[in-house]
């Protein structure tokens, strides 16, 4: 009942209201005047009631002009008083509704049942009947109106006395009392639904603010994970600074296993972090996609090598194999698609328990510069279990066991798969059989590039090459044939070693010796290179072929420090097998030429990097002291400062062969730092022809979007702390690592390619 109060007393349910009315009103008020005019013309009253007639119409003007001025006139006379306005409007129509009432009864009364008095009573009881829904939310008015309306026909039909008007009388008192009890069910309808649309309203205002509180919240959410991690990155980035200098010192067997469980612990919390904050730009719809042009099978080559350790440790085969004639150069995020790789095999490393894991890369087009990418991670293990597999791609879907929480588990890493896999309009799922093992597999859709690479050419000088292929199975096989085969190489394998020098010599007496020989050295097993040493030592094979030996980094360090490389000829290839590796074992074996468009690039020598000058700028003492650190034992001459400002007078004093830029410093931030020094380039480029001085970030926030707006300010590069030892060492040498003042616009080109 109060809730009805206010809604009869809100200003603005009732301005709509008493608009309509108005504008409804004047149409049927010039329809009173000309039905006036046309009676009295008609029934010629103006002739036989003059006076009475001239009267009538005069006060029927007189009550219709002012009604007339608030109807046209409707905002400024409303504004100066709503009720007022309401009160005189609402009067003045009751007044002319009896004046056509009375004026009616008279027609009625003076020509008894004409058709005149028959045809001004039907008029009135049609433009009831119609008036009656405008003017409902004014229901008790509303009936005065009715009342005033019809009630003088019908005393006059009364007065007649005649069946004929008394009849007249009954129907009109029948259709007044319909029309009051419609006006009453209007009334109550009508303020229902004002009243749902008050709710309702309400309910969507509430549900705006409550939108618009989530997403501040979810933003502020967001900020605040930016932000802890940026500080929990920082004081980590000295733990594993300092972990990483106290590892080149001399430690004990029992510190050094100390100090390999502490950096494996900080990278775990690392990695947590980033789920986290991943897990929570996913959820809060934040994900930013960066879009560049890369090479595909870089890209799932660079996850191999980096994976590969981790594999090799477990027993565990890695290997990956690619659908012929594919369009390697695509459009997109790569460091996300590297993202979702590392995951999947990342789970199949911790939980599959199986000895072989193999990635297959297939594209597809989808239109003409679109192509669909499907990458599937497949594992020889035991499956998994039925109980989890409905709920496997929902965030902490089942209870972290101990085995979980051993193996580093937290139960993001397929949420946070699903929801890029969703970014990159793509879809994700797996297969899984107790005895096959477990496939995932994910589509992202991506743009094509308009320039492809070529095939390395290598062709002509290995078309035809025999190939015997010892000890291979599984991913590492297949991933070897699928290489080799795009060579136009001939490719035989065995299982066993047990046969060789047999089949060797049998291939020798039939003239199709062999050219090369792959020798795959299982994982977590010592090096056996006794049957290697036999072929190249036996007198039965006359045509010595060449030697590949695919092991682990583990099992190659072990073959260096016993020794053993010395004493035979063969070319070692690191497992997991990359193409690029491949190829420089190959070019190794058979003397070749490199070729033009292969990627490797052989390293620069330490000559090339002792020496150079690193303006270190950062505001932070610890962080100085391990990028210092870092930088002392990599080579470089480091001179810090401590903010952007210092750094600048430092740039006039001295020169540099590149800057390492904090981003957030007192004084002179590193992006204003940057703006600055790029602008004075410019204009002694203008006059001198100056060389651009390379500029990378080395910062701990991790907000989407950092990379690009370091490189929006002018800077060349970018890495994120805690900065490791290899990443920083990789970083310098591809923009020092080149010789002569050219170094720096090669590399920038590299990136850019």
């Amino acid at each position: 009942m109060d809730q009805d109060r206010k809604l009869l007393k809100d200003r603005k349910i009732l301005r709509k209201i008493d608009y309509n009315l108005a504008l409804h009103s004047r149409f049927f008020m010039a329809a009173n005047l000309l039905i006036f005019f046309f009676i009295a013309s008609i029934g010629e009253y103006y002739v036989r009631y003059p006076e009475l007639t001239l009267s009538w119409g005069t006060a029927l003007l007189l009550f219709s002009a002012p009604a007339f001025y608030l109807c046209i006139r409707f905002d400024p006379s409303y504004g100066a008083g709503p009720a007022r306005w309401r009160n005189m409007f609402i009067g003045l129509q009751i007044v002319i509704a009896l004046s056509m009432g009375l004026f009616c009864a008279l027609v009625i009364l003076q020509d008894k049942l004409s058709v005149n008095g028959f045809l001004l009573s039907l008029y009135m009881v049609g433009s009831s009947a119609i008036n009656n829904v405008e003017w409902s939310p004014y229901n008790q008015r509303n009936a005065v109106k009715l009342f005033s309306n019809l009630a003088p026909a019908i005393v006059a039909y009364s007065v007649l006395a005649d069946i004929n008007g008394l009849t007249i009388a009954v129907g009109m008192f029948v259709l007044l009392v319909m029309l009051l009890r419609q006006s009453r069910i209007l009334f109550i309808r009508h303020w229902d639904n004002v009243r749902v649309h008050h709710e309702l309203h309400i309910q969507a205002r509430d549900l705006a603010h409550a939108a618009s509180e989530a997403n501040s919240a979810s933003q502020f959410k967001t900020e605040f994970l930016s932000n802890i991690t940026h500080e929990i990155r920082t004081p980590m980035n000295n733990v594993l600074g300092m972990l990483a200098l106290l590892d080149d010192t001399e430690l004990s067997s029992q510190q050094r296993e100390l100090q390999n469980l502490a950096v494996q612990s900080g990278e775990g919390l690392l990695s947590l972090i980033d789920d986290i904050v991943d897990f929570s730009r996913i959820t809060s719809g934040q994900v930013q996609l960066n879009e560049n042009i890369f090479h595909v099978k870089r890209c799932v080559d660079q996850t191999l090598e980096l994976l590969g350790p981790r594999a090799h440790e477990k027993g565990m085969e890695l290997s990956c194999t690619f659908e012929e004639d594919i369009p390697v150069r695509v459009k997109g995020d790569q460091g996300r698609l590297s993202q979702l790789i590392n995951n999947l095999v990342s789970n199949a490393i911790k939980y599959s328990d199986g000895t072989d894991i193999v990635i297959h890369v297939a594209m597809s087009k989808v239109e003409e510069r679109l192509a669909e990418l499907r990458i599937s991670v497949r594992d020889n293990g035991r499956g998994i279990d039925p109980a989890i597999q409905d709920n496997l791609f929902d965030a902490f879907s089942k209870k972290l066991t101990t085995r979980d929480l051993t193996q580093g588990g937290t139960g993001l890493g397929l949420a946070i798969s699903k929801g890029l896999v969703e970014c990159m309009q793509g879809d994700i799922g797996f297969t899984t059989d107790e005895k096959r093992g477990t496939e995932f597999w994910f589509t992202v859709r991506m743009p094509l590039s308009t320039q492809q690479a070529q095939k390395l050419a290598l062709n002509k000088e290995l078309l035809n090459k025999r190939v015997l292929i010892i000890g291979a199975e599984g991913g590492v096989l297949e991933a070897l044939l699928y290489q080799l085969s795009t060579w136009d190489m001939i490719v035989e394998s065995v299982a066993s070693s047990e046969a060789v020098t047999g089949i060797i010599s049998e291939a020798e007496a039939m003239h199709r010796p062999y050219d090369l020989l792959f020798f795959n050295m299982p994982v977590l097993q010592p090096m056996d290179l006794t049957l290697v040493d036999a072929i190249q030592r036996s007198d039965h094979i006359k045509m010595q072929p060449q030697v590949i030996v695919l092991s682990s980094l583990a099992q190659r360090a072990d073959v260096m420090r016993m020794g053993l490389d010395s004493t035979l000829s063969v070319e070692w290839l690191s497992k997991p097998i990359t193409r690029e590796k491949l190829c420089r074992a190959l070019i190794a074996c058979f003397d070749l030429d490199q070729p033009a468009d292969s990627t490797e690039r052989p390293d620069s020598g330490m000559g090339e990097i002792i020496g150079r000058r690193v303006l270190l700028v950062e505001d932070n003492a610890v962080n100085q002291m391990v990028a210092k650190g870092l930088l002392n034992k990599l080579g470089y001459l480091v001179t810090s400062v401590v903010n952007g400002k210092e750094a600048l007078g430092m740039l006039e004093e001295k020169e540099f062969d590149l800057i390492l830029m904090d981003c957030q410093m007192p004084v002179l931030d590193g992006y204003e730092t940057t703006r600055a020094w790029r602008e004075k380039e410019g204009a002694e480029e203008g006059m001198e022809g100056g060389r651009r001085l390379p500029i990378i970030a080395m910062t701990a926030s991790v907000i989407e979007g950092e990379q690009q707006k370091c490189l929006a300010c002018g800077m060349d590069d970018y890495l994120s702390k805690p900065v490791k030892i290899e990443e920083l060492d990789a970083k310098m040498r591809q923009w020092l690592g080149g010789k002569g003042p050219d170094a720096a616009e090669q590399a920038s080109s590299l990136k850019t390619a």
